[in-house]
Order: C-alpha cells, then structure tokens, then sequence
C-alpha cells in the first residue's frame, strides 16, 4: 500500500508544481499589463498637456490679434470656413 500512496503523492506534487509555474506566469501577464496602462497613462498625459498648451497659444494669438470674441464663440476645433459663415450671417 505504501508505494501506491507515495505514486499518488507524486503525481499531486507535480500537479502543483505544474499549477505553480500557470500561476506565477499569469502574475507576470498580470504585471505586464498594469505596467502598459501606466506606460499608456503617463503617454496620454503629455499628449493632454501638449493639447492644452497649442490651445493656450492659439488663444492668446487670437487675443493679439482682436479675435477674442470670434475665438471664444468658435472654439479651438473649428475650421476656417465654419467662423467665415457665422461672421457672414451677422
């Protein structure tokens, strides 16, 4: 009986053994990915920063050249063409 029980014993000491290496392999998946969405955090950051500086120096280039209230009506996004129609329809 003795060599059946240590037969069975092995055989779970390698199952998890097997379920040990799945583990650790998805912990480092796990890590993997929430250090991308910190990379992916720290990227969309700058981008944001980056944004709101081009739009900081449309404004005030738009206040140095008297279009303060067209600019403010329009916004940062809209084209040319769309301020020239709503200036046309005053």
């Amino acid at each position: 009986m003795i060599p059946t029980y240590g037969g069975v014993l092995s055989a779970i000491e390698k199952a998890l053994q097997e379920l040990m290496e799945e583990y650790r392999g998805v912990g480092k998946s796990l890590r993997d990915l929430v250090e991308d969405q910190e990379r992916n955090t720290a990227q969309l950051e700058r981008i944001g920063a980056v944004m709101e500086r081009r739009w900081g120096l449309e404004e005030e280039s738009r206040k140095e050249n008297g279009d303060e209230e067209e600019g403010s009506e329009n916004g940062p996004g809209e084209s040319q063409e769309g301020r020239t129609l709503s200036s046309a329809s005053c």
